[in-house]
């Protein structure tokens, strides 16, 4: 049986790694060769696509345990 939450939020963190993924290697990018302000904004929006992507790691790991899916 397919279960369709669990493929969305699946999406959802295949979708949000990227971004972090993404906004990591932007960050490196300019590591060193930007000004402070540009790389404490990289740094806060990496950070931001972390949480986001743990967040929606949790929420699948959570569905799949509490339907079995």
């Amino acid at each position: 049986m397919n279960c369709e939450e669990k493929t969305r939020l699946a999406t959802e963190y295949e979708s949000s790694t990227a971004k972090f993924s993404e906004a990591v290697t932007e960050l490196r990018k300019k590591m060193g060769a930007s000004a402070k302000e540009e790389y404490r904004r990289l740094d806060r929006a990496a950070n931001e696509a972390r949480v986001k992507s743990e967040q929606a790691r949790l929420a699948l790991e959570q569905h799949i345990a509490a339907h079995q899916c």
